[in-house]
């Protein structure tokens, strides 16, 4: 979708790739570490979410009734989520479905409707407005666990966000259990979990590495805390990798500029060491989010 108007040629040819893909995997069900033994560290809870997931886009992009009819055909909407991530992706697709359903570009009515309440409910207790509202740090930040919480704020803030321009476009409000909820309370939720990311917290520091006066100086990430190439060509062996480099009491030698670390606790407390993987990993799947969440809030 992204290269249809400027390289029509190229879209056509993705979109027949992913519609290969899908066929493939729809006809070949299962999780991947089942045929991948070794793919073991990040295995895969299911896969029935993938599917969904994979349908939806491919209605969105198609317009083929072929996919509707899959996601209405579904076994399970998923139910109200509790997080959207990497290995469940539930929520997205029924964020996803509920805006296609607000657009007009899908029926309201079976397994759609019921992928668009699910996906309501999420976000409804996102902004504790539900009946079973995500958790919070002491200081109101969203909070799921001890270990890389960040990536699943940063997800949800992105789910928020698009789902708040949908509904603002249909001039319509979120009818969640204890309150409706607008499109600016959406965004309004969303900046200050954003603000929170960024410094305006307990520690007043910022889990964005390399913004603002105080951010991590000890991040978990190989490529971060080893001297660069360019400044000490010596040989560095993986065992001295960890013995030099990782022990070092010292800060980065290279500032992981935009990198997402996994965040505080629940009593929002952050320990800045490498060692500390739980708060100080970074990862794709807490910084890739907030770069489209940024960009809507900007």
């Amino acid at each position: 979708m992204a290269f249809r108007k400027s390289d029509p040629d190229y879209s056509s040819k993705l979109l027949d790739h992913a519609k290969q893909l899908f066929d493939f995997a729809n006809s070949h069900q299962g999780t991947y570490q089942s045929s991948i033994p070794q793919a073991h560290f990040y295995s895969s809870s299911g896969f029935q979410d993938e599917l969904v997931w994979a349908a939806a886009w491919l209605f969105r992009a198609t317009n083929d009734k072929t996919y509707s009819d899959y996601l209405n055909d579904a076994d399970t909407t998923g139910g109200p989520r509790t997080m959207f991530s990497w290995d469940d992706k539930y929520a997205g697709a029924q964020i996803l479905i509920g805006k296609l359903v607000w657009e007009g570009k899908a029926s309201n009515d079976g397994f759609l409707g019921g992928f668009k309440d699910d996906g309501e409910q999420f976000i409804c207790n996102l902004v504790q407005k539900g009946d079973n509202n995500a958790k919070l740090t002491n200081a109101g930040a969203l909070w799921w666990d001890s270990f890389n919480n960040l990536q699943y704020t940063t997800t949800a803030l992105f789910l928020i966000l698009s789902y708040a321009d949908s509904l603002s476009s249909a001039k319509a409000t979120l009818d969640c259990l204890f309150d409706d909820v607008s499109p600016d309370d959406l965004v309004s939720f969303a900046r200050s979990q954003v603000d929170y990311i960024l410094g305006k917290n307990p520690k007043g520091m910022s889990y964005m590495v390399g913004f603002g006066s105080s951010f991590p100086q000890k991040v978990h990430h190989r490529g971060a805390s080893i001297v660069s190439i360019k400044k000490n060509n010596t040989h560095v062996t993986c065992q001295e990798g960890l013995d030099v480099w990782f022990n070092s009491q010292s800060p980065n030698p290279n500032v992981l500029e935009g990198a997402i670390v996994g965040g505080p606790d629940q009593g929002d407390n952050y320990t800045d060491s490498r060692s500390n993987f739980q708060q100080a990993e970074a990862a794709t799947a807490n910084s890739g989010p907030i770069v489209g969440v940024l960009a809507r809030l900007a």
